[in-house]
């Protein structure tokens, strides 16, 4: 799994109002476009208390729980299309 397992807390101030953290630099945009890294709407800035790298190589950024991109991966994952 890509994303590491410790928490940190997240600012409130770098929360975007679904509770997701926006890419900051170009390069940073530049990745999540490519990943299509995005947050989930319905959620707020409550909803996002803590923050976790995700170490992926075309990612390597911070993400809340309120994101998701075409990279994530999880046990827990199902894709009904895969048997």
């Amino acid at each position: 799994m890509y994303v590491l397992k410790k928490e940190e807390p997240v600012d409130p101030n770098e929360l975007n109002d679904q509770g997701g953290i926006d890419p900051k630099t170009p390069e940073e945009m530049q990745r999540a476009q490519t990943a299509d890294l995005i947050t989930l709407p319905g959620g707020s800035k409550a909803d996002a208390v803590n923050k976790k790298f995700f170490n992926h190589a075309k990612i390597k950024t911070f993400v809340t729980s309120r994101m998701c991109c075409g990279y994530w991966d999880n046990s827990g994952v199902k894709r009904p299309w895969k048997k």
